[in-house]
């Protein structure tokens, strides 16, 4: 028991300094290939934490290995910005003064409902709210405000926005929520000479009750 218990520790206090060793960096933004080292690094911890019968240097030797290889891996992404973009991706632009690139969600495969979810975790409620919306290589979402963007809280409002159609999929849910049909939703595409609900990324109804459509090859 006493074995296990030191063994831990000197582990623990290895994979601590191979996370300060690589920088306070890769913890506060990774990208694919530093989740990749931080999960090798946990598991060759944990087997001759749990494995007595291992010796522990061949762990401590995996760590120093795994951490010499992402500080020569850093080095080279500083210098060759063509690496970095191998290892690391680029940014991706998902709105573009005010639209959906739809290719883009599915280049990330991002769906209409993510986006949508990390644009109000934002606090912007409606796609009109947004000039740019830029998915960055760690995942997070980094948002410009349109122009016209006002962050006062609102008081006078019907209702929240409320997505009627998502690509191409009308939401039910919604509809009856404002008490409409589908053959209502059928009338306002055809009153914007829209053909069919296939076409269409994104509906929206937002707080005032205008209606916000985008359609897939926009």
């Amino acid at each position: 028991m006493l074995v296990v218990f030191v063994r831990s520790i000197i582990l623990y206090l290895a994979v601590l300094i191979a996370l300060r060793v690589m920088g306070k960096g890769e913890i506060a933004e990774m990208n694919c290939f530093d989740l990749v080292i931080t999960f090798l690094l946990a598991e060759v911890a944990s087997i001759p934490m749990e494995n007595n019968n291992i010796p522990m240097i061949n762990g401590i030797a995996s760590i120093t290995g795994l951490v010499l290889m992402q500080t020569l891996i850093s080095f080279l992404t500083l210098k060759s910005r063509k690496l970095n973009t191998f290892l690391s991706g680029k940014p991706s632009i998902l709105i573009d003064k005010g639209k959906i690139i739809y290719k883009e969600l599915k280049k990330e495969k991002v769906s209409i409902d993510e986006l949508l979810e990390q644009l109000r975790v934002q606090g912007y409620f409606s796609i009109k709210d947004v000039q740019y919306a830029i998915l960055e290589t760690d995942g997070n979402l980094s948002v410009l405000p349109s122009a016209g963007y006002d962050s006062t809280p609102r008081e006078n409002f019907r209702h929240l926005p409320l997505s009627l159609i998502l690509d191409g999929n009308i939401i039910n849910e919604n509809l009856n929520i404002i008490n409409k049909d589908i053959a209502w939703l059928d009338e306002v595409l055809k009153a914007n000479n829209i053909d069919s609900q296939t076409d269409v990324l994104l509906c929206v109804l937002d707080e005032n009750d205008k209606v916000y459509i985008q359609l897939k090859q926009s």
